[in-house]
């Protein structure tokens, strides 16, 4: 049992993300909005990927454009132009993924407002499926009118009621769907039937052909081809990290406290506080970009997103993923000699594998952690808990990134804020 808590550990851990863009590592960051998951996984996490770099939103498809002469067609849009995070989602509206896709991507909108732009761009099978033509036709005739993405909403929702039909019945079912969403039915009934927005069709696919696409759905996130989960909770996890970029770093910070210094942590939680001495001479580099993310409000309004009782409590990613990082990573000083033998000890978190892959995220013991091998001089520890290990022992058992082992998890306590004191720099 043990050695199976300790491969849950260990892949939570692994959890661990880290980003290479970010703002200056001097400025003072601006604390992201707590948000709270609600996730309907059913999949298998995947294993965690690096974030990759800040793109601007774009309308035009993946980074890499087919040529000087290459114009997308123009998508339908909902939500702000300066949103974080733009999605662009090629679909088809007989297919049946496109629809879970189409159903997620309005929740996580209604969730984030004004973070999430979504941009839906038409890639019919129309080999597979004889209707999807028609539907795309019909959602174009209702955009004519001002009226696409309740069409859009109309033929997804009843998507189960007609993509058995024969094409006859669901024309004849459309001209409902028109007079539903509120449109001129006859002026929708004739530009259909004369075919106005037929050409449309074999530009779509020429559009998908040129950008190398090949099937729908497909998602771009800020322009980059998503291949994380593909249900509502990875959506969500793209969210949060796309809010958190605007927070995070160009480099790690230089290093200004004295290693001789005593220096002391107080984390204040809404279970109370947690006080920590901290290990300067033992590690400097970590202590001293603890310090930084600290007196930077890093931390502030973190939850413990990770909480094993018996083994650990994490946090220290703002996003709540455990796959945000600061925009930068720093060396590891796992071999200072410390080992992981007592409840409180303070760790730094990182992929299993990568010494000099950690970044914001720390961990607190809630006992000796085994088999050692596994943790000493893997992990970089950088202090103690010295006041507050009841506090520690209290925060609710929690796996954010799990919804299938841990389905359904409580909100998470919450970090208020961290205070250093003692002869540790500026």
């Amino acid at each position: 049992m043990r050695r199976w808590i300790a491969l849950l550990a260990l892949l939570a851990l692994a959890a661990c993300g880290s980003s290479e863009n970010g703002s200056d590592p001097t400025a003072t960051a601006t604390p992201a909005p707590t948000v709270t998951l609600a996730p309907s996984a059913t999949a298998t996490r995947p294993a965690p990927t690096a974030i990759p770099p800040t793109a601007e939103p774009t309308q035009t498809g993946p980074t890499a454009t087919p040529g000087d002469d290459y114009t997308p067609l123009e998508g339908h849009t909902l939500g702000p132009e300066d949103a974080a995070l733009t999605v662009v989602m090629y679909g088809d509206f007989q297919c049946e993924p496109c629809a879970r896709y189409a159903r997620d991507l309005e929740v996580l909108r209604s969730r984030y407002p004004d973070a999430m732009r979504l941009i839906w761009r038409h890639l019919p099978d129309t080999r597979a499926h004889d209707k999807a033509a028609l539907a795309l036709q019909a959602s174009e005739a209702a955009a004519a009118q001002g009226q696409f993405w309740p069409m859009h909403d109309q033929l997804f929702t009843h998507q189960a009621e007609w993509r058995e039909l024969a094409p006859d019945a669901f024309r004849a079912v459309l001209s409902g769907y028109a007079a539903t969403v509120g449109l001129d039915v006859a002026r929708f009934d004739a530009e259909l039937d004369a075919g106005d927005y037929a050409p449309l069709i074999d530009a779509a696919l020429e559009d998908a052909a040129a950008l190398e696409l090949v099937g729908a759905p497909t998602l771009l996130f800020n322009g980059i081809p998503y291949s994380g989960r593909d249900d509502l909770f990875g959506f969500e996890e793209e969210v949060r990290l796309a809010l958190l970029r605007p927070r995070q770093f160009a480099a790690a910070p230089p290093l200004t406290i004295d290693p001789a210094g005593p220096l002391r942590a107080t984390i204040a939680t809404e279970k109370g506080d947690i006080v920590i001495d901290l290990f300067p001479r033992d590690a400097p580099v970590t202590v001293n970009n603890f310090v930084f993310l600290a007196r930077n409000g890093w931390y502030d309004g973190n939850t413990f997103y990770y909480v094993l009782p018996g083994y650990f409590a994490q946090t220290g990613d703002p996003s709540g993923t455990g796959r945000g990082g600061p925009g930068y990573t720093i060396p590891g000083e796992h071999d200072n000699g410390l080992t992981f033998d007592r409840a409180g000890l303070v760790a730094m978190a990182h992929p299993p594998g990568t010494p000099d892959g950690a970044g914001s995220e720390f961990f607190i013991t809630l006992a000796p952690l085994a088999p050692p091998e596994e943790w000493n001089g893997q992990y970089t520890i950088f202090g103690v808990v010295v006041e507050g290990l009841d506090v520690v022992q209290s925060l609710a058992p929690r796996n954010a990134n799990d919804p299938i082992n841990f389905p359904n998890p409580p909100p998470g306590d919450r970090v208020i804020g961290v205070t250093i004191t003692g002869d540790g720099g500026p």
